[in-house]
């Protein structure tokens, strides 16, 4: 049986609350929570909690939100704390020397991907992107370059043909709940070594910018429907109708070759979807889509109240 710890979680978005409800529920001592300040967000520029914070804020547990985890002041009252592990996931800050050294068994995380393979701060999209079939959880030791660290466990998961960066997020959030007390056993057991990464396997994926989301429609249709599956929901698949944006939430292969449409062009309109051709004479339905200003939609509806024939996209 793994002895009781103290530990300090760090993390701020969804992702990280199954790994911490697994903590809550053990036999572990949670004796702080370090998630990001409460920030302004949506259209309201509504005052909002971390899903980290709103998931403990109720327990007695101690809440950290401090705007630079390294300050004099963090690190003082970490040390106070005396944590014997620290466990990481999407906290959103990039931790120093003296931090990682403060318990006893360093620092974990818990990171969204098959590592080597994805490295960096968008690996769920990314997997999708290249059309990984699979991907999963790794528990690593941190270190301060980023997702370098040895790895002490990892779990994997299929990705679905339908999997969206949403769905797959769930996966991963679940995965890693389930995981995470092995890793911490093993990395107080003393009875696991953890392996270096493959140096050779490392790839990189970057932060997202709303902008990653416009269509190429000279690219073939499997091409865009990753796209359309890794951006959603954020930051959305989209291209332009009549200099009007199109966020497209939903489509699926057209199951056809489109010998002489251009790529963008609406080819075909019916009760399933829009059909618009891509390159290699390929082509996509649209399902479901959102038009500027307003509500996502089916496709259908959104025929219905619109001119599309001879019409193309991103044009």
């Amino acid at each position: 049986m793994t002895t009781a710890l103290r530990i300090i979680y760090a993390g701020t978005p969804e992702f990280a609350v199954p790994a911490l409800l697994s903590i809550v529920n053990s036999q572990h001592q949670l004796v702080a929570v370090l998630t990001q300040p409460d920030r302004q967000s949506g259209r309201g520029r509504k005052v909002t909690e971390s899903a980290v914070k709103k998931a403990v804020k109720s327990g007695n547990v101690e809440i950290l939100q401090p705007e630079n985890v390294n300050s004099e002041d963090t690190i003082m009252r970490l040390n106070e704390l005396a944590p014997d592990l620290m466990i990481v996931a999407a906290f959103g800050q990039l931790f120093n020397t003296e931090v990682l050294n403060i318990p006893r068994y360093g620092c974990i995380n818990i990171h969204a991907s098959l590592l080597p393979r994805w490295r960096g701060a968008s690996p769920i999209q990314h997997a999708i992107l290249a059309g990984d079939a699979r991907s999963g959880i790794s528990i690593m030791q941190m270190t301060r370059a980023m997702d370098a660290g040895d790895i002490w466990l990892q779990a994997d998961c299929p990705i679905a043909p339908d999997d969206t960066a949403q769905s797959l997020h769930n996966k991963l959030a679940d995965l890693g709940g389930k995981v995470i007390l092995e890793a911490i056993s093993q990395v107080t057991g003393g009875q696991h070594i953890p392996r270096p990464q493959d140096q050779q396997n490392v790839t990189y994926c970057s932060k997202l910018k709303k902008t990653d989301g416009l269509i190429d429609w000279d690219q073939p249709a499997k091409i865009i429907l990753r796209k359309i599956r890794a951006y959603y929901p954020w930051p959305g698949a989209f291209t332009s109708l009549n200099g009007r944006r199109l966020k497209i939430t939903l489509a699926e292969s057209a199951g056809t070759v489109i010998d002489h449409a251009q790529p963008g062009e609406i080819c075909g309109i019916s009760k399933t979807g829009i059909m618009v051709a891509a390159a290699e004479g390929t082509a996509i339905c649209i399902k479901q889509l959102v038009p500027e200003g307003g509500k996502n939609v089916s496709a259908a509806d959104f025929s219905h109240s619109n001119i599309l024939e001879n019409q193309r996209l991103g044009s």
